[in-house]
């Protein structure tokens, strides 16, 4: 499935409506709901300081460890699945012959979900 949505080989519709939009946001909520678990057991420390500073590998907080964990693992998730959804998006709509109307539509639309995407989780 993967290897046909990036190849472009699914019909725009599905690709943009039920890949880009829908998936995006379970995604997006993904690494929001992680990082508000996180950012409630840091308590107002940022991650990168928490690590510098407080961390000890001797007494750590396990909590804070598998929060970090999913947290990263979720952005990692993200910016690959943006990668994916992106390349998916634009050769579907290369593909797409019906209006060229619609084909840049697309591709527009498709430029300001990742750009709000972004924005919304950094």
């Amino acid at each position: 499935m993967i290897k046909k949505l990036m190849a472009g080989e699914l019909s725009l519709g599905d690709t943009f409506w039920k890949f880009g939009i829908l998936g995006m946001t379970l995604v997006i909520f993904l690494v929001r709901m992680f990082g508000s678990f996180l950012a409630g057991k840091l308590r107002g420390v940022s991650l990168a300081t928490y690590y510098s500073k407080y961390f000890n590998p001797l007494n750590m907080d396990t909590g804070i460890v598998i929060s970090t964990c999913l947290y990263l693992g979720s952005l990692a998730i993200f910016v690959w699945y943006s990668v994916i959804i992106f390349s998916g998006i634009w050769k579907s709509s290369s593909k797409y012959d019906k209006s060229s109307w619609i084909k840049q539509i697309a591709r527009i639309f498709t430029l300001l979900l990742l750009i709000m995407s972004y924005k919304i989780v950094f």
